[in-house]
């Protein structure tokens, strides 16, 4: 997939991958589980952070989607 754009990479903790997709906590943990959502990078013992370029790739996929059904 190729952007118009270049977003730079950035490590989000939790509540930013919250706002950035609307989804809430419970919801982002039951996709991960389900391997439907990016897993986070354990960045030390612990915090863990997701991969923005990831989460932004998702929500473009989502977006893509709904494009085609319409």
């Amino acid at each position: 997939m190729t952007n118009l754009y270049s977003i730079p990479r950035r490590a989000l903790r939790l509540p930013q991958v919250v706002e950035c997709t609307g989804l809430s906590k419970t919801h982002i943990y039951r996709l991960m589980q389900r391997g439907q959502f990016p897993v986070p990078a354990r960045l030390s013992e612990r915090v863990v952070a997701w991969d923005s370029v990831a989460v932004n790739t998702w929500l473009s996929e989502r977006f893509s989607k709904l494009k085609g059904a319409a």
